[in-house]
């Protein structure tokens, strides 16, 4: 069985391994980056750069993509971002 520890750092044997989303490859690596992400509407033309995101680059073509954990990063930190574009065009 092993030590009450061991049993809590396994990895869930039935999440299915992550894939690039451009070129569907399964080899990724794990990295913080800078995710730069590019605003729509009222505020095109505007970027929001989260820093210190958890990303997985893909090997083969380089392409970033975030973590759930980085995702919600980026989600917070875009919401308030908006909010502060916002306030200064008012």
């Amino acid at each position: 069985m092993g030590t009450w520890l061991s049993f809590f750092k396994r990895k869930d044997p039935h999440a299915a391994p992550r894939l690039c989303e451009r070129c569907s490859s399964p080899s990724l690596k794990r990295q913080i980056a800078t995710y730069p992400v590019d605003l729509t509407g009222r505020l095109a033309g505007r970027r929001v750069n989260v820093y210190r995101v958890e990303l997985d680059r893909c090997r083969q073509c380089g392409h970033l993509m975030p973590t759930p954990e980085g995702q919600a990063k980026v989600k917070r930190c875009v919401k308030v971002g908006r909010k502060l574009f916002l306030k200064s065009l008012d």
